[in-house]
């Protein structure tokens, strides 16, 4: 599910209501997302969302750590070295993947304007160009959706 609505989205496009939603939808989904993986962090509707998912987070991690006991565990039983060490490696990307989700968590933010205004640039991008070159122009992620973003990235590293 969306954090924008989709009839914010069509008319954003300047779509008729009756435009096939499955047309708008994944686009959607894809601008949100790369919104969210531009600032590391996840983004909520409201701040009762952002509540619900960082009270969650302990609980999954809980969670993740027993399987990955349970998979190191299975692991060791496995006589060849090399399927052993793959099978500890998928182990760990996968306890790996679920502290990710949870740092994603602990610092998600609440759609503001901004963020909203950015993930629509992105969408109208998308909608308008759909391969990666037009007649010799190569497009990026839209400059100004990127200067929309980047006061709320986290993350960045020295």
């Amino acid at each position: 599910m969306s954090i924008i609505a989709l009839t914010t989205a069509k008319a954003h496009l300047r779509l008729e209501s009756d435009y096939p939603d499955d047309q708008v939808q994944g686009k959607l989904d894809a601008a949100e997302s790369s919104a969210a993986q531009f600032l590391n962090r996840r983004i909520f509707e409201d701040q009762d969302a952002l509540n619900a998912a960082v009270a969650a987070v302990p609980a999954a991690l809980v969670a993740a750590g027993v399987a990955y006991q349970n998979a190191m565990t299975a692991a060791g039983e496995v006589e060849d070295s090399v399927a052993r060490c793959a099978a500890e490696g998928y182990a760990l990307r996968v306890y790996r993947a679920a502290q990710t989700s949870a740092d994603e968590t602990y610092t998600g933010i609440v759609m503001n304007p901004q963020i909203e205004a950015a993930i629509l640039l992105t969408l109208g991008h998308l909608f308008e160009n759909r391969q990666d070159v037009q007649q010799g122009a190569v497009q990026q992620l839209p400059i100004g959706a990127t200067q929309l973003l980047f006061p709320f990235r986290v993350g960045l590293g020295v």
